[in-house]
């Protein structure tokens, strides 16, 4: 089975947050080779941004957000380049007025025929009702 997840969920394999267990279940599953993990390569920039804030607000160090880093990129769902998203992504943002960063994650669950799961509240909030596959974190595992 292939599933995408976002940002939000991969931030989770690295940080102790709210249902990081429940994240981190996901990922073991796709170790033991029970599932697909995929995200646009959008998730490379919104994950080096998630550091790089850490780092600012003093929760980090850059010592710490380089080796974060590299335990995602170890563990990085393989990538869909945005290129082939966009006009889907597009499409999705103008239709729902909401993130177009958020849609490139819908546009490949779309593209895919398969589960998006998210730990953004807002994101299911505005798409699960049409988009039954966008599904929370923590209703997921």
């Amino acid at each position: 089975m292939n599933v995408v997840v976002d940002a939000s969920v991969v931030a989770k394999w690295l940080f102790l947050e709210t249902d990081t267990d429940k994240a981190r279940a996901l990922f073991t599953q796709s170790e033991l080779g029970r599932i697909r993990l995929y995200a646009p390569e959008l998730l490379v920039a919104e994950i080096v941004s998630v550091l790089s804030v850490r780092v600012t607000r003093q929760l980090l160090d850059a010592g710490e957000a380089s080796t974060l880093y590299s335990r995602f990129q170890s563990s990085c769902p393989d990538l869909e380049p945005v290129s082939d998203l966009a006009p889907s992504a597009l499409r999705l943002a103008v239709r729902f007025k909401h993130s177009a960063y958020d849609c490139f994650y819908v546009a490949l669950a779309e593209k895919a025929n398969c589960p998006l799961v998210t730990a953004d509240q807002k994101l299911v909030r505005a798409f699960a009702p049409v988009f039954p596959q966008v599904c929370l974190l923590r209703d997921w595992v």
